[in-house]
């Protein structure tokens, strides 16, 4: 059986639903004037120099950062300009969020977990934006400099030993490389030497919360990754930033774990594993209340607005609802042919909806909780693809789906040609923003929503692109 990779699927891959939301007379959802999109319609662009890991906007909607490599860009809003690159990670940045009430305060991590990461102990950094480096970065000439001097002390060192020996102009050479690396990783950890640091994991994936609301509290994964789909020891911490310490450490998930996050109370602390459990713990002293049990892996979780549910899904297509004022079980839905990861959901700001994706066939499901059923479903076709990529359906992954804008709008990513679309669940009509037909330029990583422009931007794996939709609220 041919392997096919996510490139190969796109050059196949062409848009075509088979299932679609519907307005109140059963029709599907129209287009907006001008769409669907393609890559060259967009008004404006920024042209990246390598593909982004990962993308946050600040707290008053200026400033965004995209993670590119071993550092992280960040723009003005009001002008689309680079207004700072930031330098201290020696590996590749996996993750980057701004502080939730502070707009110069983010937070970065490089896990180093990725096959062809240099090999580091994991990072996490919190920068503030305002403070300028007085250090300054050496690099080319000067580190060519620093790397011969080096080797030239090396060299008479040898020569003044006892056993007097030499090194050939190859081993000079490679020598001065490998101190040229040195002193480049060391300048590097020298240009946050005052920023607060920690050692372990950010878990950024699938809509974790590493934030609490108020600022106060950061969760992180500790240490150096630990083994997946075995017996292992997964750590929670909870960091006090004012305080610079380890606040809490939560014991008790033995596989990896997938989604962590804070109750918008603040009172409690949820966690999603591949062990089969969703947890609830107390954000006041640490102790878990509660383990709700699945059958399968399971990949994320959400709060309500009113902290008083969570919402969790697994591997199998299922997700549940659980009261956590009691810790009893609200509800269950399991999709009949969706059957298998459910990697993204989200909750409307009245909690009596909840957003769900899936990786068969595009699912995204808009699912009434007060009738507990779907009030509305988009699934992909393949009717219009190549032969080749057909049955291919777990290429059709839904990553992303949030609520915005009081719930009016409905924003996903999918990953059959990282298309950005964006429905308005009030006047039924829908956007949609994807590359050409068949392109294939890198994955990309995320959008940023720049509500009083009336934008969105997509982080694109070539470049950030920006797209009028018509965010601002009507009454």
């Amino acid at each position: 059986m041919p392997v096919y990779t996510q490139a190969q699927f796109q050059k196949g891959w062409v848009y075509a639903c088979s299932e679609d939301f519907k307005s109140s007379d059963g029709k599907p959802y129209t287009w907006a004037p001008g769409q669907p999109s393609q890559w060259g319609d967009e008004v404006f662009k920024i042209p990246l120099p390598t593909e982004p890991a990962d993308a946050s906007l600040n707290a008053d909607g200026t400033l965004f950062a995209i993670a590119l490599q071993h550092d992280i860009h960040v723009y003005t809003v009001s002008e689309f300009t680079l207004l700072q690159v930031l330098k201290g990670h020696v590996s590749r940045v996996d993750a980057v969020r701004f502080h939730p009430l502070k707009p110069r305060i983010l937070v970065s991590c490089s896990m180093n977990h990725r096959g062809g990461s240099v090999a580091a102990e994991p990072a996490i950094i919190l920068w503030t934006l305002h403070e300028r480096r007085e250090r300054i970065l050496e690099v080319g000439s000067t580190l060519q400099a620093l790397g011969k001097r080096a080797v030239e002390g090396v060299v008479a060192g040898l020569q003044d030993m006892e056993s007097a020996w030499t090194l050939a102009e190859q081993e000079k050479k490679s020598l001065a490389e490998d101190f040229e690396k040195t002193i480049t990783l060391l300048n590097l950890k020298s240009q946050v030497q005052d920023y607060m640091r920690i050692h372990g994991r950010l878990s950024a994936n699938f809509g974790s919360r590493v934030f609490n609301d108020k600022g106060t509290r950061l969760i992180f994964l500790p240490d150096k990754m630990p083994r997946s789909n075995t017996m292992d020891k997964w750590d929670i911490c909870v960091w006090d930033i004012e305080r610079k310490e380890i606040s809490l450490t939560l014991e008790a998930h033995t596989d990896a774990i997938m989604w962590v996050g804070f109750s918008p109370d603040d009172k409690l602390i949820a966690s999603v594993s591949w062990d089969k459990t969703f947890r609830i713990w107390s954000h006041t002293d640490g102790s878990l209340l509660y383990t709700f049990k699945s059958d399968n892996q399971n990949w994320t979780g959400g709060f309500s607005p009113d902290s008083r549910f969570f919402a969790g899904t697994s591997g199998q297509g299922r997700f549940w609802v659980w009261d956590v004022s009691d810790g009893s079980e609200v509800m269950t839905y399991s999709f009949e042919q969706q059957s298998h990861w459910l990697r993204t959901l989200d909750w409307s700001p009245s909690g009596k909806q909840l957003i769900i994706g899936g990786n068969e066939w595009g699912l995204l499901s808009l699912f009434d909780l007060e009738s507990h059923t779907e009030a509305q479903r988009r699934i992909l076709s393949p009717e219009k693809s190549t032969e080749e990529v057909r049955n291919l359906r777990s290429f059709m992954e839904v990553t992303v789906a949030q609520f915005f804008d009081g719930g009016r709008y409905i924003i996903s990513q999918t990953s059959s040609d990282r298309a950005i679309e964006v429905c308005d669940i009030v006047d039924s009509m829908k956007w949609r923003f994807a590359p050409p037909q068949g392109q294939t330029v890198g994955w990309g990583s995320d959008f940023v929503v720049l509500a009083e422009q009336g934008l969105i931007a997509t982080i694109d794996g070539d470049a950030v692109r920006f797209w009028k939709v018509p965010f601002e609220k009507r009454e």
